[in-house]
């Protein structure tokens, strides 16, 4: 290709990214930065800003036992997310692969907490756990299990575990889809020829399935970490990170320090700090990927 053509094709492929990189620019790239400009400043939300602290309001957050005390309600997200739900999701995936469900009914069932949104979730479960009204507590008084009986969003003791139930409820459809289709690219011809091997069952899983879906299993543990850290909706409509800040996680505490307390510059920090905590997160699960692909590829090649 003549050099002239080749860079009015490569200036025709700018031209037609520039529309998505200019959004892309405008909602994400320009908030995150007006975010950290306001992180420098003692600023209430009105007027200009004047009041420059410098790094102030992130020596402030480190500092906070609020903000460590919603990063550990955080991580337990997470590694439960990343454990218990991807476990009963492979599981839940592994049995649709093998027809042990029917398809049809067992993916109306299994989907219907994805398919049905945040906040009417949220709502749902609140129902659930009233204490006085609620289906859980009706069952167990009907077992005869009324020492069972607790105000689970209401006491420090039960609130955490009841979210965290909650989160996992929502989840496990998700991960079970991605699995799914990780599962459904494997080709069969590899999995016939471990059982000739004499490779059957829980070893097949463990040497075959498991190492070719690991890029998957990944790539869902990224986003899993990032959902964790940007959920708010389920939280704030159950507990609003009460009682006494038990259920208390990033994204309520920025909502309370910036719109309830009125601390935009605070606010804005600890939101940086948690942005930048989770990049980093991100980025190390990525260097696992990679270094895992690397022999893979120069084994294959």
């Amino acid at each position: 290709m003549p050099p002239r053509q080749a860079v009015k094709k490569q200036l025709l492929a700018y031209a037609m990214i520039f529309p998505a990189l200019f959004f892309f620019a405008l909602y994400l790239v320009f908030p995150l930065v007006k975010s950290l400009q306001m992180s420098f400043y003692d600023y209430d939300g009105v007027g200009p800003l004047n009041s420059f602290i410098g790094l102030g309001n992130f020596a402030e957050g480190f500092r906070d036992s609020r903000f460590y005390e919603a990063m550990g309600h955080n991580l337990i997200l997470m590694v439960v997310e990343l454990v218990v739900s991807m476990s009963v999701a492979f599981v839940l995936a592994y049995f649709l692969f093998r027809g042990v469900f029917a398809w049809r009914w067992f993916n109306v069932v299994l989907f219907l907490p994805y398919i049905i949104p945040l906040a009417v979730s949220a709502v749902i479960w609140s129902l659930i756990f009233e204490p006085t009204i609620g289906m859980l507590n009706q069952l167990l008084g009907a077992l005869g299990l009324d020492s069972w009986q607790r105000v689970w969003l209401g006491s420090q003791d039960t609130s955490l575990l009841s979210v965290i139930l909650v989160w996992i409820w929502r989840t496990i459809p998700f991960d079970m889809l991605i699995l799914l289709g990780s599962l459904l690219k494997i080709p069969k011809e590899l999995i016939e020829a471990s059982k000739i091997d004499g490779c059957t069952g829980i070893r097949t899983v463990w040497s075959i399935i498991l190492p070719l879906m690991l890029p998957t299993i990944v790539l869902l543990s990224i986003i899993s970490i990032a959902n964790d850290f940007r959920s708010f909706d389920i939280v704030w409509i159950m507990t609003q990170g009460g009682p006494i800040g038990s259920t208390e996680i990033a994204s309520t505490l920025v909502y309370k320090l910036g719109f309830q307390e009125n601390h935009y510059g605070y606010a804005n920090a600890v939101a940086f700090m948690v942005f930048v905590i989770v990049t980093a997160m991100v980025g190390l699960v990525s260097l696992i990927l990679r270094s895992w692909n690397g022999p893979n590829e120069r084994a294959g090649g």
